[in-house]
């Protein structure tokens, strides 16, 4: 994953609803799309290999450390949006994510 805390004004249309709805609360059931399942613990987001009924298999297939917890991550295609307990949003891109 690759990412910069970044300003609403240069993100696309798509990147600033996901955000907003990460804003308004999250989506229920957006950490998880196809075969990978995203989850976050303190100050990292963890991408997974997901099993049929949605739990996580092995070993993180990618990671990314936030300057701050974590406390909200959703994703659609390949664009991460982390929320974090300071008030930050980071947004994220990750390719890997595009094979889902």
């Amino acid at each position: 994953l690759k990412g910069t805390i970044a300003s609403w004004q240069h993100l696309d249309a798509e990147t600033k609803e996901l955000a907003a709805q990460l804003k308004e609360g999250g989506l229920a059931g957006a950490n998880r799309t196809g075969q990978y399942i995203l989850t976050a613990g303190s100050d990292m987001v963890y991408v997974h290999v997901a099993s049929s009924d949605g739990e996580v298999q092995g070993e993180p297939l990618a990671c990314f450390r936030s300057p701050a917890s974590v406390s909200t991550v959703i994703f659609r295609g390949t664009k991460v949006i982390a929320g974090l307990e300071d008030g930050q949003v980071l947004f994220l891109e990750a390719p890997l994510l595009a094979a889902s």
